[in-house]
């Protein structure tokens, strides 16, 4: 009896977790899910937060060293030495949830003011970029016979946000798991990249804040490593190239729509429609709410700005929980053709928006 009563809760249970509508947390923040969470997590939090916090205090007067560069080398050293298997949950959890609220505290030092009268300069300037993002995966994917569901996917990553809207269309284009990987994998190496050259690069060039945070912004694919680099350059860059980032993602949606109509099928069209609309990022309210508080300076100056640097801490963190996740033997065994397609691709479009850019005159 005991032994049938105890499966009969365990079936329960996944009732109550497959089905929503008659669980409470359905209604209620999903408290319960995430405590279970922590506890199989805290092993992988407790280092990322550790490494964070060893970075950021060893380089704290060193300021020329950005602490993300450290804590994501770092925790790449970690997860490449046999720390990944027992940390990656930790580390997943951190990246899923610490990113976003990360970005919302991040707008409590964003002054809308700054990027008032972009207008639709900006908004263009992006929906061009990731059409020709799209349009050049394919042709360089078919140009060096990639199987197309790489293509695509590289195309999809390299003009919205790289893992995440990479996730989104794999199923509808039905691809396999290695090739997913595969896609991550290359996109996330040309944002290790990105973080460690483009700021050396806008020194050099001597771009303004605005114009290197918009150049980021549209250049940068994954959403962490936009907002690192954007604040490794300067708080009004990290502000504008976050937003111009969360524009782009906005895109995810009509782009899921469009993938999945053209490569998914007919059989494809609701499940199109289902992660479009599940795509949408929530925390861009958040973001948008703090910095609309910060620019009508309805709260002291001093409580925003402590916000934003919790913000930038909690970012560290994040970088942390990325490099636990980079496997390096993993990309060395899938090959180098599709690897160099996605960083030629990557790299064009790095040069195609700068070139936009400074056409548009954006500063």
């Amino acid at each position: 009896m005991r032994t049938g009563s105890r499966d009969v809760l365990t079936r329960q249970d996944q009732a109550e977790l497959s089905e929503p509508k008659a669980s409470i947390e359905s209604v209620n923040p999903p408290v319960n899910s995430i405590r279970r969470a922590l506890a199989r997590a805290w092993p992988g939090v407790l280092l990322v937060v550790a490494i964070a916090a060893v970075v950021h205090l060893a380089l704290h007067p060193f300021p020329l060293i950005p602490d993300v560069v450290a804590a994501l080398a770092v925790g790449t050293l970690m997860g490449n030495l046999g720390a990944r298997p027992w940390a990656r949950a930790g580390a997943n959890l951190v990246v899923r949830y610490g990113l976003r609220l990360a970005i919302i505290a991040l707008g409590a030092g964003l002054n809308l003011s700054v990027i008032a009268g972009r207008g639709w300069s900006t908004l263009l300037l992006i929906v061009t970029l990731v059409a020709i993002a799209m349009t050049l995966g394919l042709l360089m994917g078919r140009a060096a016979a990639l199987d197309r569901t790489v293509s695509i996917l590289l195309g999809v990553g390299t003009a919205i946000c790289g893992a995440s809207a990479i996730l989104a269309v794999s199923p509808l284009v039905k691809a396999r798991e290695k090739e997913t990987a595969y896609a991550i994998t290359t996109i996330f190496a040309f944002n290790i990249a990105a973080l460690l050259c483009l700021p050396f690069i806008g020194h050099l060039l001597g771009l303004s804040q605005v114009r290197f945070g918009t150049w980021v912004g549209t250049a940068v694919n994954d959403t962490s490593v936009v907002v690192a680099t954007g604040y490794v350059y300067g708080p009004t860059a990290g502000g504008i190239a976050t937003l111009v980032k969360l524009t782009r993602t906005i895109l995810l949606v009509p782009l899921c729509i469009v993938v999945g109509l053209a490569f998914g099928g007919a059989d494809a069209k609701g499940s199109v429609l289902l992660r479009a609309r599940q795509s949408i990022p929530w925390f861009v309210l958040g973001f948008f709410g703090l910095a609309a508080i910060n620019t009508a300076r309805v709260v002291p100056l001093a409580w925003d700005q402590s916000v934003a640097q919790a913000g930038s801490l909690v970012l560290v963190v994040v970088l942390a929980a990325v490099g636990l996740g980079v496997d390096v033997e993993g990309i060395r065994r899938m090959g180098l053709k599709p690897l160099l397609i996605g960083f030629a691709l990557a790299a064009v479009m790095v040069v195609v928006s700068f070139v936009m850019i400074s056409a548009l005159a954006i500063e």
